[in-house]
C-alpha cells in the first residue's frame, strides 16, 4: 500500500459556513490552514484521491480497550441536526479492505472491535472534515471509519506504526486523522478552564512538528489527561505514528475555547 498523505484536522460544525453563518470567521487561522490542506491534498498523484481513505473518528462507537472498526457497507449523515442539511454524506466501505485491516491489527496485538453502524447522523467528526476538504475530495473514495478512543495512548501510537506497515498491493491510501484537542482552553469554553489545556495543545503540536510524540506520550498520565477534555489525543498519536517523524503544521488555536489544530504528511516530504 502507498501512503498519498495524511493529515491532523478538527472537527467543530461551526466551521463549516453553513452552519457558522459568519461565526467561522472568528477560527481565521483553522480556515487558513483548511485552505493550505486542500491544496496540499490536490497537489498529490492523481490530485490526492486515494484508492482508501482512512478516518479515525471520535465520534464513531467507543468500545473500551479497543479500535473500533465500522463495517457497514454504507454510511450515510451530515449536518441536519446542525442547521444544514445540504452538509450530507453517503459514503461506501471498502469491506475486503477492511477485513484484511483487522486481521493485520490483530497479529499486531492491536484488539479491534469490528461492527456495523451505518448511520453518520451522530459522527460530525467524519462529516466535518469531509465538507471542509471537498473542494480538495468533491467525491469521498471508499473509506474505512473507526474510532481510536478505547485504545491506550501507547496503543494509538502503536496502530499507526501498524498503518505503515500495512499491505494491499496497487493501491494508494490517505489517513484523515480528526480531533479537536483540549476542550477546556478559556474559563467560557463549554467543557470549563483547566491550566493544562494550552499546555497539552502547545506540546502536541511542537511535539508532532518535530517528530517526538512518544516523548510527550511519557508526559501525560491518564489522570492529567482527564483534566483537560480532548478528543484528538489518540487520532494525532496515529498519525505521528504512520508518518514516524515530524510533520508539518499548518495551523493551531483556540477561538471558542477549543483547540484546532491542523497537521500534514506526505512520503516524499519526510
Amino acid at each position: 500500500m502507498t501512503w498519498l498523505w495524511a493529515a491532523l484536522a478538527p472537527h467543530p460544525p461551526i466551521l463549516v459556513p453553513a452552519v457558522g453563518q459568519g461565526r467561522e470567521k472568528a477560527a481565521v487561522h483553522s480556515l487558513a490552514g483548511t485552505k493550505r490542506l486542500t491544496e496540499k491534498i490536490s497537489a498529490r498523484p492523481n490530485g490526492g484521491r486515494p484508492d482508501l481513505l482512512l478516518i479515525l473518528s471520535p465520534h464513531q462507537p467507543y468500545v473500551p480497550g479497543a479500535l473500533f472498526l465500522n463495517t457497514a457497507k454504507t454510511l450515510s449523515g451530515g449536518l441536519k441536526r446542525f442547521g444544514a442539511p445540504q452538509a450530507h454524506f453517503t459514503l461506501t466501505t471498502d469491506q475486503e479492505a477492511a477485513a484484511a485491516l483487522a486481521d493485520h491489527l490483530a497479529q499486531a496485538g492491536l484488539p479491534v472491535a469490528p461492527a456495523a453502524e451505518p448511520d453518520l447522523t451522530p459522527d460530525h467528526a467524519t462529516v466535518v472534515p469531509l465538507q471542509l476538504l471537498a473542494p480538495a475530495l468533491p467525491e469521498p473514495p471508499p473509506v474505512l471509519v473507526a474510532n481510536p478512543i478505547g485504545l491506550t495512548p501507547a496503543l494509538a501510537l502503536a496502530l499507526g506504526r501498524s498503518l505503515a506497515a500495512f499491505q494491499r498491493p496497487g493501491q494508494t491510501a490517505a489517513l484523515l486523522a480528526s480531533g479537536d484537542l483540549s476542550h477546556r482552553l478559556r474559563p467560557d469554553a463549554p467543557a470549563g478552564y483547566h491550566p493544562d489545556g494550552a499546555a497539552f495543545d502547545h506540546g502536541l503540536m511542537e511535539a508532532l512538528a518535530t517528530g517526538t510524540a512518544e516523548n510527550f506520550l511519557a508526559q501525560w498520565p491518564p489522570h492529567r489527561l482527564e483534566q483537560i477534555g480532548e478528543c484528538g489525543y489518540r487520532s494525532a498519536l496515529a498519525l505521528a505514528g504512520l508518518a514516524g517523524g515530524p510533520l508539518e503544521t499548518l495551523s493551531y488555536e483556540g477561538p471558542f475555547g477549543v483547540g484546532y489544530g491542523l497537521a500534514w504528511w506526505s512520503p516524499e516530504e519526510d
